[in-house]
């Protein structure tokens, strides 16, 4: 079985959450017109030590998900 194969299947294995997620960070790793400025980066790199010293404030992929939902319907009206 080839790497790409069983990456396919371990990502059947995630939930229906976890399977939208992955595959809205692939499309973000995918998209090559996407620049971040010097600014933007040091800010990713602020929070992602901030989380990996556990200091970091997070949020469940549902609270995210729900937010987001509640931000694009406010935006329909």
């Amino acid at each position: 079985m080839s790497r790409v194969e069983e990456l396919v299947e371990q990502v059947r294995s995630l939930s229906p959450d976890e399977q939208e997620a992955f595959r809205i960070l692939l499309d973000a790793e995918s998209t090559d017109d996407f620049k971040l400025s010097p600014a933007w980066k040091a800010e990713i790199q602020r929070r992602i030590e901030s989380w990996e010293a556990g200091t970091a404030e997070t949020l469940s992929w549902e609270e995210v998900r729900s937010r987001l939902r509640a931000r694009i319907n406010a935006a329909k009206h």
